[in-house]
């Protein structure tokens, strides 16, 4: 790496965090990273410790939690209470609602999926139309063909 004496420029800061300099960038605009110093050029100049934080906040978001979750968590990260840390574990416990949610939606919709299948594979040499596909047209003969 061409690395700079004042710093780590946004292109090798994103090479050695593995993510795109337009990430980087985002990041900054949602203040999940500090803005940087600049050279007398105008380079961005990133320190270690911006690196460690970009780390951070993939590896948050590999977890599931919000930007707004990791911003809270970067807030509190140097500080180290019981009380911070359950506010964490409720910041944990909102995500793993929400995921069991997604996961009741997702077995809702493969049932939907399965019962559509199985009506297809049934009607593929009955019918002069696909029931699904009469269903989605709005038609409600696949309906009335599905319940003879």
């Amino acid at each position: 790496m061409g690395r700079m004496l004042d710093g780590l420029t946004i292109g090798e800061l994103a090479q050695a965090c593995e993510v795109s300099r337009d990430t980087l960038r985002f990041y900054e605009r949602e203040k999940l990273l500090p803005s940087p110093r600049r050279s007398a050029s105008g380079y961005r100049l990133y320190r270690e410790e911006d690196a460690a934080r970009v780390r951070f906040v993939r590896r948050a978001q590999a977890m599931g939690l919000t930007l707004d979750d990791i911003r809270e968590l970067l807030r509190v990260r140097q500080l180290k209470t019981p009380e911070q840390c359950r506010g964490v574990a409720a910041r944990l416990r909102a995500r793993i609602q929400t995921v069991d949610e997604k996961i009741e939606q997702l077995r809702a919709f493969r049932g939907e999926l399965a019962s559509n299948l199985e009506r297809c594979e049934r009607a593929e040499f009955e019918a002069r139309c696909c029931p699904v596909v009469l269903d989605l047209a709005g038609n409600g003969g696949a309906k009335e063909e599905r319940r003879g």
